[in-house]
């Protein structure tokens, strides 16, 4: 893999912002990272996040463990159309609580998923129960000056339901920290609360960008029964200091996102 992870750049078979730009053809540019993608039984958003990021990243791992509910299927459907999007499945089960071995533990599954990507090179995060809107999350990696810095991507959490876009009464506005972009160099995962991972960063020169991205984390099967403890309120009504500053307006337009949210899997 490692071998076809360097030849990848080659392979890129679709069009998007970066054919503006011939920086970004350069693999060891920030305009030019992998995708870093991780992904456990996403079926319902898997293949809406995946082809919703094409337009601002050329080339990724797609790494995966113990899917049982066809998400296997679309992530190999999806490289075999966009060959430089590489499956990587993770060769042993993982388990967050009460692991039997070293090789079941989650931050290990994270370290073979990274250790495709070539040293020197860049990654962006992804995580698939996002949906991104691609041009400010390619214009987020022009913040990226330096081999050192680490680009942080906001969000903020969203639930569809009944074809309305829903945000939690509680939410006072974005939240960052787990969504990325940096150089992958001295780049590990170490365990973290007992079953976790955490990232091992090379780096505290921290850049923060407007929000580029929709987290619909209450779609996952795992995670349906927690959407019913929390207070909804239409996204309509929903009040934050940082509308029309790090939240873009437009990206909290209702007829926008829903057009995103026709593609999910449901």
């Amino acid at each position: 893999m490692k071998n076809k992870a360097k030849l990848a750049y080659k392979g890129v078979s679709h069009n998007g912002y970066f054919n503006f730009d011939k920086n970004a053809k350069d693999p060891k540019s920030p305009l030019n990272p992998w995708g870093y993608i991780r992904v456990k039984n996403e079926a319902h958003t898997l293949r809406a996040s995946l082809y919703s990021i094409l337009p601002a990243i050329q080339r990724g791992v797609i790494g995966y463990n113990d899917c049982d509910d066809g998400s296997e299927e679309i992530i190999l459907e999806f490289c075999e159309k966009f060959p430089s999007f590489i499956p990587v499945k993770y060769p042993y089960k993982v388990d967050i609580k009460n692991p039997k071995s070293k090789n079941n533990m989650f931050y290990m599954y994270c370290n073979y998923v990274l250790n495709v990507i070539p040293k020197g090179e860049w990654l962006v995060k992804i995580d698939v129960d996002h949906i991104y809107e691609s041009k400010r999350l390619y214009k987020s990696f022009y913040l990226a000056t330096k081999i050192w810095n680490l680009v942080l991507l906001p969000r903020v959490d969203f639930h569809f339901k009944n074809n309305k876009i829903f945000v939690s009464k509680n939410c006072k506005g974005i939240f960052e920290g787990d969504q990325y972009l940096i150089n992958n160099f001295g780049l590990k995962f170490i365990e973290y609360n007992g079953g976790f991972e955490q990232l091992n960063q090379h780096t505290t020169h921290i850049i923060s960008t407007e929000m580029n991205n929709w987290h619909f984390p209450y779609l996952k099967d795992s995670r349906k029964d927690r959407a019913e403890e929390i207070k909804w309120i239409y996204l309509e009504e929903w009040q934050s200091d940082e509308i029309g500053s790090r939240i873009p307006n437009d990206m909290l337009d209702s007829k926008y996102i829903l057009e995103f949210c026709k593609n999910f899997e449901l």
